[in-house]
């Protein structure tokens, strides 16, 4: 059940994109979606007069589908929500040099479900995030803020064991470092695959190979533990391939590079479902 005070208007494709419709599916549970198809729609809608949204969402599957004065006229009708733009993977490459709509938190669509964990717990506790950093704010300026940050993973107790692994010494070390500074418990570093008996809570897997490769490997380590988080960084995922991915056991892809928030959102993930297993 999502809590009654919490509402996301999502403005733009939500059934037909594959990358939005698994985001929309992973965060339901978490905020109630209300669907607009076009900027125009949300400002007609008479079921938008009744309510602030917490968080304004622009999906844009290709780049420019938004424009400025969107933005402005939603600061406008809504001045106190919180505007972001999720990117299809279409709008990966336009996303490393930095946001294009002024004033607006360009997020992928595969970090999404993740950083909106996070979100939520800080806006609820009244601590800052990425959603709340100055609308000014480079990317690099919000990983250094996120990173230096005194907010040890508070937001739930007693996180939950993580394993790390990659395919080299310096990747695993380097996803070792970004899971100890988002608070988790930090079992072992792996380099290579996560091996089948792996005891932790969280395994989180820096692929360099496709993640079409990997799908039995993902299988097994599932059907090990069925209550296991799986997260995987990517580089440049697909909605198809992540899909499958999903499929065969994984519970969240981040693409690369990621941060101390998207890992938080996964700890987050893994406490939520380890709290609901009998």
């Amino acid at each position: 059940m999502t809590p009654t005070n919490r509402r996301l208007l999502w403005i733009g494709d939500m059934h037909h994109t594959t990358e939005f419709c698994h985001v929309v599916h992973a965060i339901r549970g978490d905020i109630e979606v209300h669907h607009c198809p076009t900027v125009n729609d949300a400002f007609n809608d008479s079921t938008n007069c009744a309510f602030e949204p917490t968080i304004i969402c622009l999906a844009e599957t290709h780049s420019g589908q938004m424009q400025q004065g969107d933005v402005f006229r939603l600061i406008q009708r809504w001045p106190l929500s919180r505007i972001i733009s999720v990117s299809s993977c279409l709008s990966d490459g336009r996303r490393r040099s930095g946001p294009v709509l002024k004033g607006v938190l360009e997020v992928p669509w595969h970090d999404f479900p993740a950083r909106m964990k996070v979100w939520l717990q800080r806006i609820d506790s009244g601590a800052t995030s990425s959603l709340t950093h100055p609308m000014t704010s480079r990317r690099d300026e919000r990983w250094f803020a996120e990173a230096v940050k005194d907010q040890p993973f508070s937001e739930i107790p007693d996180p939950p064991t993580v394993t790390a692994a990659a395919s080299s010494r310096t990747m695993v070390e380097a996803v070792g470092e970004l899971v100890a500074a988002a608070g988790g418990r930090l079992e072992q570093c792996v380099v290579g695959k996560p091996v089948i008996q792996d005891t932790a809570e969280v395994i989180i897997w820096d692929l360099q190979d496709s993640l079409d490769s990997q799908l039995e490997w993902i299988r097994l380590l599932r059907s090990q533990r069925s209550h296991r988080t799986i997260a995987l960084l990517c580089s440049f995922p697909r909605g198809d391939t992540a899909e499958a991915a999903m499929d065969a056991g994984a519970t969240a892809i981040l693409g690369r590079p990621t941060d101390c928030e998207a890992i938080r959102g996964v700890l987050s993930m893994a406490k939520t479902d380890l709290l609901a297993s009998p």
